[in-house]
């Protein structure tokens, strides 16, 4: 099993005042849109606030949750299992992987979207892994496949079927989790990585990718905010496009006929858009089945991360749709 080098060489420590400060911003910048009150705003919204379902309290009740389980020992690695209160037969598992540019975010702005999913008739894995630049790249990636071990042992046990899975993520997360599918799935990335995939490609159902970026020789040109922090923090370089292994990020160029189907998603007002619209493409003329949500030209305004503005029209639309392509590719093989 692969291992992550813990200690980083003296020049990858040396960051700047400024750098520093920036991230801190950026996580409590995270952690207060997470709070933000769903009643504030009835309106589509164009950037990253995380609201309630309408009907968190009734899914509450039926959901029950298993916090901060340990499913590595590598750092930083726990995770929540959310499924249903009654269960009759085993269930599809989906494992979530949180944003936040790899520099920042957590699995709990992703409980309340877990939990809806749970809701619905899933065992949903949300989980947490080490941020750059404590841990550089490919550490996300191992601990994802790591989790993934973890419930091949222990999914059963909260009603998890894992010859049915679902991989899932949003933002930097949705790259981590298009990367880990086509590790599943490509035996020569797999290598690359240095991963053993702790899954089958046939128990791999789908990937459900929301607002991520997935061509590393064409995201620059999206313009998206602080798109160098991220990417520099997460590969240790100056300029990532230098990065030896930067190829291996770029999801795109990974695709196999092996790829299961996708569920992608962006908003119009999000300038990673294209970044979806260019692997909904590369999906399809692989043969890959996708269903793509996205709003180009619909002048709604919705921006990255709008899938969880849950008291929006859209974002509910979109949910609806993710849970019909849930239920689809769930179905006996």
């Amino acid at each position: 099993m692969a291992r992550l080098h813990k200690n980083l060489s003296p020049h990858k420590r040396i960051i700047s005042f400024s750098f520093i400060a920036l991230m801190l911003a950026m996580v409590i910048s995270e952690l207060f849109m997470t709070s933000f009150d769903a009643s504030a705003s009835k309106k589509p919204i164009s950037s990253s606030v995380y609201t309630a379902p309408p009907n968190l309290a009734a899914i509450e009740e039926n959901v029950l949750a298993a916090e901060n389980l340990v499913y590595s020992d590598l750092e930083d690695s726990v995770l929540d299992i959310y499924y249903p209160k009654t269960i009759d037969k085993a269930l599809p598992v989906i494992l979530w992987i949180h944003g936040g540019g790899y520099i920042g975010g957590t699995k709990d702005m992703r409980k309340n979207y877990g939990m809806a999913l749970a809701n619905a008739g899933y065992v949903v894995a949300n989980i947490d892994y080490a941020l750059a630049p404590k841990q550089l790249y490919p550490g996300p990636i191992i601990q994802a496949n790591e989790a993934l071990e973890y419930l091949q042992v222990n999914a059963a046990q909260y009603g998890g079927d894992m010859s049915r899975i679902f991989i899932g993520g949003d933002s930097a997360g949705a790259q981590i989790s298009s990367q880990l599918a086509a590790t599943i799935t490509n035996p020569a990335l797999a290598s690359a990585v240095s991963i053993n995939p702790a899954i089958d490609p046939g128990a791999l159902r789908g990937t459900i990718l929301f607002c991520g970026l997935y061509n590393m020789e064409t995201v620059r040109a999206t313009a998206y905010p602080r798109i160098d922090l991220f990417l520099n923090t997460y590969t240790g370089t100056e300029r990532f496009e230098d990065f030896g292994r930067i190829n291996e990020l770029s999801t795109v160029g990974h695709v196999t006929a092996a790829y299961p189907p996708a569920f992608i998603s962006a908003g119009d007002a999000d300038l990673l858009a294209s970044q979806s619209v260019e692997l909904a493409d590369t999906l399809k003329a692989k043969g890959i089945a996708v269903d793509e949500v996205f709003f180009e030209g619909s002048g709604k305004g919705l921006g990255h991360q709008y899938q969880f503005t849950l008291h929006t029209e859209e974002a509910q639309a979109t949910f609806e749709k993710t849970l019909a392509f849930l239920s689809a590719q769930s179905e006996p093989k």
